[in-house]
């Protein structure tokens, strides 16, 4: 397992930028990142799949913040909630692969150099 991610990892990851990670994170109280000793965000992959859920919400959907909010709550408490979990699992997997994507690649450019 990878991670914690800084915020231009997660930048790079979930396309937007950072003043919108801080939006969401003051609205939505569900995200929230640790801070490292020096006050730096530190994302996780069960946050990194978090955000990456509300970007589909907020920009697929079309939802507003406060519906995004609604409707995470109610995929981690309804009859759905399992299947949510094996979602969420499955996201935080697919992160941990991108992050190990970039290494390589990043690890490939240096030896090609």
């Amino acid at each position: 397992m990878g991670g914690p991610y800084g915020t231009k990892d997660v930048e790079a990851l979930i396309g937007v930028g950072e003043h919108v990670l801080r939006y969401w994170e003051k609205e939505l109280p569900l995200l929230s990142p640790q801070r490292s000793a020096f006050g730096r965000r530190e994302w996780s992959e069960a946050d990194l799949s978090l955000l990456l859920r509300v970007r589909h919400l907020v920009r697929d959907r079309g939802l507003s913040l406060q519906a995004t909010l609604d409707a995470l709550i109610a995929e981690r408490s309804g009859p759905g909630a399992a299947r949510a979990a094996e979602l969420a699992e499955s996201r935080a997997m697919l992160v941990e692969l991108f992050f190990a994507c970039r290494r390589l690649r990043a690890r490939a450019t240096r030896l090609q150099a």
